[in-house]
């Protein structure tokens, strides 16, 4: 049976924590640990942990309130020395169907030990986990397409102990989100990036701005443009650090793209000749465009 670390951060996060950890324990077919690092909770998330604790269902440690990406960052740097088959990130309050680990890890398996990362769609639902949506993506699992658009969403996903390798001596300088750096490091250094177009787990969307952007489709536009281009700052300086790490692993058709995106003089043009930087969906490759010209990715 394969072993699984799952790292969770929360942050206030106590009135969906219980859903979420039980669906963690149900997994189906695999030996679970799971590491949790709270980001300063000032509600009943710590009450709520050593519940758990106490039944030695989890570990759970304090650290400073950071951005949720430096939280996952930290998790990574103390799941460097742990003997585990895989690892995936876990948000505080969703709910896992109880094969996703094993649905992940099943296809996993067949990268033939190569560093690799598996993501997947996501169900859509209320607060009362009354389903919403699913999203109709099919990605291009490429690293030129990722660079334009992260599509692996971080609760989704699962990466083998391969892959951990390159991850664990190299975290970023600059933090980009950790679920968009460990696919580009993934791709990057020539592994396998896995999208499974069927979701797996029960995403919960809580808020009234979330679901009043969903009814009203000038506010979803407005929305789907600012997570696009908030999503975009930087790629020159990821490109940078990926190639000041990675370079030495890297294909020269890999260290190309990454060499483009990291220069700012001939990036415009070079992104428009150069055909891998490109998702293949119009809408969004010429999104892409737009960001480049006004020098905002």
């Amino acid at each position: 049976m394969k072993k699984v670390l799952i790292l969770m951060a929360t942050y206030n996060g106590a009135k969906y924590l219980d859903e979420q950890i039980q669906s963690l324990i149900e997994q189906k077919n695999v030996q679970v640990d799971i590491l949790v690092r709270d980001d300063g909770s000032t509600d009943n998330t710590i009450e709520v942990l050593n519940k758990w604790k106490e039944q030695n269902k989890l570990e759970w440690y304090k650290g400073k309130h950071l951005n949720v990406q430096f939280g996952f960052y930290d998790l990574m740097e103390r799941a460097r020395t742990r003997d585990v088959d895989y690892l995936a990130f876990c948000d505080q309050d969703d709910v896992w169907d109880c094969d996703k680990l094993v649905i992940a890890i099943n296809k996993l398996e067949k990268c033939n030990s190569k560093p690799a990362v598996y993501a997947s769609n996501t169900r859509l639902v209320d607060a009362n986990l009354t389903f919403l949506k699913c999203e109709d993506d099919n990605p291009k699992t490429t690293l030129g397409s990722a660079f334009v658009k992260n599509y692996c969403t971080g609760c989704t996903m699962v990466f083998n102990k391969q892959l951990m390798k390159y991850l664990k001596n190299n975290l970023p300088e600059y933090a980009p989100m950790h679920d968009w750096w460990v696919n580009l490091v993934c791709l990057s250094i020539g592994g396998v990036s896995l999208y499974d177009q069927k979701p797996h787990m029960n995403y919960r969307q809580h808020g009234n701005n979330v679901l009043g952007a969903e009814k009203n489709p000038i506010l979803k536009a407005q929305n789907r443009w600012s997570k696009f281009r908030n999503e975009s700052y930087h790629r020159d300086i990821m490109a940078k650090e990926l190639a000041n790490k990675y370079s030495t692993v890297m294909t020269r058709e890999t260290l190309e793209v990454v060499n483009v995106l990291g220069d700012e003089k001939r990036r415009l043009i070079n992104i428009i000749k150069n055909k891998c930087i490109k998702t293949g969906c119009l809408s969004v490759d010429f999104l892409f465009i737009i960001l480049v010209i006004f020098k905002k990715i």
